[in-house]
This record gives C-alpha cells, structure tokens and sequence, in this order.
C-alpha cells in the first residue's frame, strides 16, 4: 500500500511509497482510509524539526476515517463494510494521570500520526474501542473533521459558558470556525469572530456569526469595534489563532469583570512569551485558561456533524489524492486563505 513516511524528521527525508498493509488482531479494525485531514502544526513538525511525540519513521495524519475493510473477532460493534471513524488517541490507563481521569495528561500517551502510524496511508491499524460508525448522512471528509471537533468541543466546556454570555472568537481557520459554529449553537449570547483574512470571515459569517476584520498593524481598529458593540466588555475570549503575543496582550483587556479567556491555538515561533497584567487580572476577577486536545467525545462530534452544528463545507477548503501529499502541505502552510485540507488515499 503507500503512505507518507518521514524516515526521520525534515522534508528531504519524507516521501510517499509502497509499504506492507498491517495485518489486522482480534481487537482491531483494519480501517481503508478514504479522508485524512492535515493538521497544520502536527504536519509541518513533521515536515520540520519533528513532532514531539513522534517516532521515526513516522507516518502522520491523526484525522481519518474509512470503511472497515478487517475486523477482529472480539470486536462486535463493527462490521466489515461499515463506514468508520478513529479516535487516534491512546492513553496508557495505568499512570497516575490516567488513574485520575486526566488522559490528556498520560504519561505514556500514544497517538496514530505520532509515534504510531497515522492516516495518511492506505489502509490503516485502528483498536477496535476506538472505532465509531459514521451515520449515512455524514460523508467521510466530514467524518475526519472529529478529532478537530473534539477538541473544539473541549474548548467550549473550558470557557465554562454562562447563558447570555457575549463570546469572540479570535482567529477563524478550520479550529476557529469550528469553535464558533458550536458556539452559535450554546447558551452563548453574541458570538463574534476576528480574522486578518477576510475570505474566512465570509465563509463563517454564513453560520450566522458577527465577523470583525482585523488590521495587523492597528490593533486599534477592531478594539474600537468590539468596545462600541460590547461596551460592558467580553465574557469571553478564544484565542483559536496563537503565534500572536501583542494580540493576546491587548485583547484580555476587552474582556468584562470576571471574564474567561481561553487559550486554543499553539504558538508556534519563538518568543513563546506574552507580557501580563497581574493587577489586570486581580482588579477585573479574570480566569486564563487553556484547551488541551480531548478524546472520548466521537460520538458527540458524529452528532454535532449529523445535527448540522457543523457544517463542514464552511471548514473544508480542498482535497487531493494521496500522491499529491507534499503540496497540499505546501498550501497548508503557506496560504492564509486555505483551511482544511483533506488528503483522499484511495482516490
């Protein structure tokens, strides 16, 4: 079958080629993998310096889904043929952290795309408990979206949402529109998304979502936006952009008494440093909080989609056959108007 495989870090040592099709156990599923999304700041650590989780070689891509080509026999809620989807992440149970509940925070974690094979393959190794069935009006593309959602999904619990509470959403790539979308349909009162790219606020405006352009070089602009539309200030703020540190600097100061501000988004580059505030944050009762990625919650994603509390078409941007990994990667990376990118390795 081919895949992506980085032999160790770094584009020179990445390439697609033929490798052997795993063969499927009594709790597995073998998965063929029609969609798998790029994850910008997994792929190009990849593409990089290396994930920090990873282990070489590598094959990556941890947001897939397929149709069960294999299935174990002690698996018995998938059958061959049905359409699937993977929760990529695989927390060891037995360390303190995951004695407490806290996988996220495991400290031998595994995830297929890091330091197991991931998604951008033809066929795939899944464990069979962490196999869903995807409902017949979700298509595969909006399938491999439930990693992405996940996490999104955990964001919103992390801003600890009160009804009526005024929301924006700084940043609307594929994490941020999803973010919002959910928002639009919680308790939330206004929810209001910032971006520099006026084509990802065109895509989101059509959920319904108040969009504020952002000047890069005056912050000014869309503080002077949000103070007129929010005068008693922001109950809460998702930082779904990262790499920012003077954005991060000046939006917590939008936000009302007691308000939550919500850290989503990696920051890339270096410097990984933001000046605070500490009398800011005393005098006003404000919580910074951040959003690590979540597991367990694909059947909530599969509903979220099948519901239409997302709508994938305002996340997706385009596809391409496996072949063509590397430029899709390209485009990733290097378009600010590109969202997600889904690969089609059986195409």
């Amino acid at each position: 079958m081919k895949a992506v495989v980085y032999e160790k870090p770094g584009r020179a040592n990445g390439r697609v080629r033929e490798i052997p099709v795993p063969v499927c156990g009594d709790d597995q599923v073998l998965m063929k993998v029609m969609s798998c999304g790029i994850c910008k700041p997994a792929e190009s650590s990849h593409d990089r310096k290396g994930s920090l989780m990873g282990r070489y070689p590598a094959t990556p891509g941890h947001e897939f889904s397929g149709v069960a080509e294999t299935v174990g026999k002690n698996v018995t809620h998938i059958q061959p043929g049905d359409r699937i989807t993977a929760d990529n992440g695989i927390p060891c149970g037995s360390c303190r952290y995951c004695q407490k509940g806290q996988f996220t925070s495991c400290e031998h974690f595994l995830s297929q795309g890091h330091n197991l094979p991931g998604g951008f393959s033809q066929f795939l190794l899944c464990r069979g408990d962490k196999v869903y069935r995807i409902p017949d009006s979700v298509s595969f593309d909006s399938a491999s979206l439930c990693e992405l959602i996940g996490c999104a999904l955990n964001c919103v619990d992390r801003a600890e949402l009160r009804y009526g509470d005024n929301v924006a959403v700084i940043g609307c790539g594929s994490s941020g529109s999803i973010i919002a979308q959910l928002l639009r349909h919680s308790c939330a009162g206004r929810v209001v998304a910032l971006d520099r790219e006026p084509s990802k606020l065109e895509r989101i405006a059509k959920a319904g979502v108040e969009t504020v352009l952002v000047d890069p070089n005056d912050l000014t602009r869309h503080e002077s936006v949000l103070r007129e539309h929010f005068p008693d200030g922001l109950d809460v703020i998702i930082d779904a952009a990262g790499d920012d540190g003077p954005m991060f600097e000046s939006s917590i100061r939008l936000l009302a008494p007691r308000g939550r501000y919500v850290l989503y988004s990696f920051f890339y580059f270096e410097p990984k440093t933001v000046r605070l505030d500490p009398g800011l944050l005393i005098r006003k009762d404000l919580k910074i909080t951040g959003s690590p990625f979540q597991m367990f919650r694909f059947q909530d994603c599969l509903d979220a989609l099948e519901n239409g509390k997302v709508d994938s078409s305002l996340v997706i941007s385009r596809a391409y056959p496996l072949d063509n990994y590397f430029e899709a990667l390209d485009a990733v990376m290097n378009d600010n108007t590109v969202m997600k990118v889904i690969i089609h390795p059986n195409e």
